[in-house]
């Protein structure tokens, strides 16, 4: 198994070295207008972003800080089982429903255009997984209307789950061949959900469970444990990538959004938080594609998008399919039960 985890996390990294030389699209993008959008790609970087001594300091204190968190791992790991164990035997049926409603959710309203980027009246395009990836002009975009909406529906009624994980990380596939690289910003984190859905299932209230539909159960249990890991993998991969190309390499456009939501700063400067938060999310993939701290990291990245989109007031809809995974995450931990409650690791470390 460590083996197919090591090929996977080389898979991962791959696209991200190849696609850090793209303009790409972003959470950004659902914020401004792409007139903003361009005129902040030109705009001159803050020197904070620019000055070697600096990022090599912030780099140096994540490592630290980074070093600690693991030290503390075992401690971690010890109260992880106090205060997540009531809910832990039930993390294969309420996960996967609160995965599959915040899918279907996101499905359902990008089809019919109830969810669109800044400055696009809401339900007048549809969209195509995320606000910005807007289905006008685009080959065979009545199609992809349709099969989202499908998919949405399926998803809610908890039926044909897992051909619904396969559908959802073959449309993440899809997304880079009709919107060209700008969609692998995006794939990682559909394609996550998608095998989190294989993984596991439908959980409760699905028709797959009332009338004894999933019959695939058992030709996935064996590969169950790697599915898991490598969703945890793409998800971290995700954030690895976003942190890369958008907010240190592109820092103006995050810096924008946060004046734009008026984000309090408590009189720090913009580009420290800014260069703050490039950190976490790097950090937070790095440890998911690790194996490391998974359920604190889970928790700390839903603190974070939960923060930010009460403060720039946006829909937390915009999140829902990590909100979903993540929560899946948390729930489970690192790795999931092979059968009956048994988990392949029984030390507090690896829960």
């Amino acid at each position: 198994m460590e083996r197919h985890v090591h090929m996977a996390r080389f898979a991962t990294a791959l696209p991200i070295l190849l696609l850090l030389t793209q303009r790409a699209s972003g959470h950004e993008a659902w914020l401004l207008t792409p007139t903003e959008i361009e005129d902040l790609s030109s705009a001159a970087i803050p020197p904070l972003f620019r000055s070697q001594i600096w990022l090599g300091l912030a780099a140096a204190i994540a490592f630290a800080v980074t070093l600690v968190a693991l030290r503390l791992e075992p401690f971690i790991a010890i109260a992880e089982k106090r205060f997540i164990a009531p809910f832990w035997k039930k993390y294969g049926d309420i996960g996967p429903l609160v995965l599959r409603l915040g899918l279907a959710t996101m499905l359902l309203l990008g089809a019919s255009g109830g969810l669109p980027r800044h400055g696009t009246s809401a339900w007048s395009v549809p969209t195509f997984l995320v606000p910005d990836m807007q289905l006008v002009n685009v080959t065979g975009a009545d199609t992809l209307i349709v099969v989202q909406f499908a998919i949405g529906v399926l998803l809610v009624a908890g039926l044909f789950t897992r051909a619904c994980g396969i559908a959802l990380v073959a449309l993440s596939l899809v997304g880079p061949v009709i919107f060209g690289p700008v969609f692998w910003s995006y794939s990682p984190h559909f394609a996550a959900p998608g095998l989190i859905l294989i993984a596991l299932g439908a959980g409760r209230f699905s028709c797959d469970a009332v009338f004894n539909l999933d019959s695939a159960d058992r030709l996935v249990a064996p590969y169950r444990q790697i599915l898991w890991r490598m969703s945890h993998i793409l998800i971290g991969a995700g954030f690895i990538y976003l942190g890369l190309a958008f907010k240190l390499m592109q820092p103006t456009l995050l810096i924008a959004i946060l004046e734009h939501g008026d984000m309090p700063t408590f009189g720090v400067p913009m580009p420290i938080i800014a260069l703050v938060m490039t950190g976490v999310e790097i950090l937070c993939g790095a440890l998911l594609i690790a194996g490391r701290l998974v359920r604190p990291v889970a928790l700390a990245i839903l603190g974070a998008i939960t923060f930010l989109a009460i403060v720039l007031g946006e829909t937390p809809l915009f999140h829902a399919n990590l909100y979903g995974a993540l929560f899946c995450i948390v729930l489970a931990g690192r790795c999931i039960p092979i059968a009956h409650g048994v988990t392949r690791f029984q030390s507090a470390r690896a829960v």
